[in-house]
């Protein structure tokens, strides 16, 4: 992420630890065991001495997989109040995915869920965790498809009608994520950055998601979302709740989520 104190980053995501631990993290906690699940079998040292880096943790979905597989985690993000909620208890570090404080192939495995497309360069993130991954060690990462899934519609139209104005902030994020939302995008990078034996898979993903509380609950909890309902009085919040879950029932959709994966390994 870039270093400037107005990048999108630094201004979406500050504050928005609670509300991403308690919503968001419904479906990251998925979607984050689903990409550690795809580091090859074993984890590529020892499980008692595999040294693992959750880049760009966020509440610590990844990180949190990473340790049911019997690594040694250490989180790092850009925001101090996403590690202070974090769901694996292990080190954290302050940092941009971008500038990574560790010196060259400390790690085993290097994971970055959903970190890229925040990125203004995300050439220059993977490239960083390529750097810290030993020689052989596996890099993952993951981003969304362009293939929107249909209940993040929902929910913005839903949410546009409460009155909702889409912040400058996310219509950045949104920019950056299109330049990395097909294989093909992610391939490019892994071919730029030097990585090798690269798969990139694109799959919707089950993360068990259907009751229509529990989706608007994710969803609500989203960072772009978080803010306008936490400033909604008591009443409001309820209704809009309740319009949001109700569209969501209505459409019969499910979470989704589309999905691209890239599994690498570091020169």
């Amino acid at each position: 992420m870039s270093r400037t104190s107005v990048d999108p980053a630094r201004v979406g995501y500050a504050g928005a630890a609670d509300a991403w631990a308690d919503g968001a993290s419904l479906a990251y906690i998925p979607l984050a065991r689903h990409l550690v699940g795809a580091c090859p079998e074993p984890l590529p040292a020892p499980a008692s001495s595999a040294i693992a880096l959750d880049a760009g943790a966020g509440s610590g979905a990844a990180g949190a997989a990473l340790h049911e597989h019997g690594a040694r985690v250490v989180a790092a993000d850009l925001q101090e109040d996403m590690l202070r909620v974090s769901r694996c208890r292990t080190e954290a570090v302050v940092a941009d995915v971008v500038a990574l404080p560790f010196r060259g192939g400390l790690f085993d495995v290097v994971v970055g869920a959903f970190v890229l497309n925040h990125l203004d360069q995300p050439t220059l993130g993977l490239r960083e965790m390529a750097r810290v991954c030993r020689h052989g060690g596996v890099v993952l990462a993951s981003t969304f498809s362009a293939n929107r899934t249909a209940v993040k519609t929902i929910v913005d139209d839903v949410a546009t009608a409460h009155g909702w104005v889409v912040p400058d902030w996310y219509e950045a994020f949104r920019r950056r994520a299109a330049r990395l939302s097909s294989v093909e995008h992610m391939a490019g990078i892994a071919t730029d950055v030097g990585l090798r034996e690269v798969a990139v898979t694109e799959a919707e993903i089950d993360i068990g998601l259907e009751d229509p509380a529990a989706i608007a609950r994710y969803r609500l909890g989203m960072p772009q979302l978080a803010g306008f309902v936490g400033a909604m009085t008591d009443d409001r919040r309820h209704a809009f709740r309740s319009d949001v879950i109700a569209a969501i029932a209505a459409s019969g959709e499910a979470l989704r989520p589309a999905v691209i994966e890239l599994v690498g390994r570091a020169k």
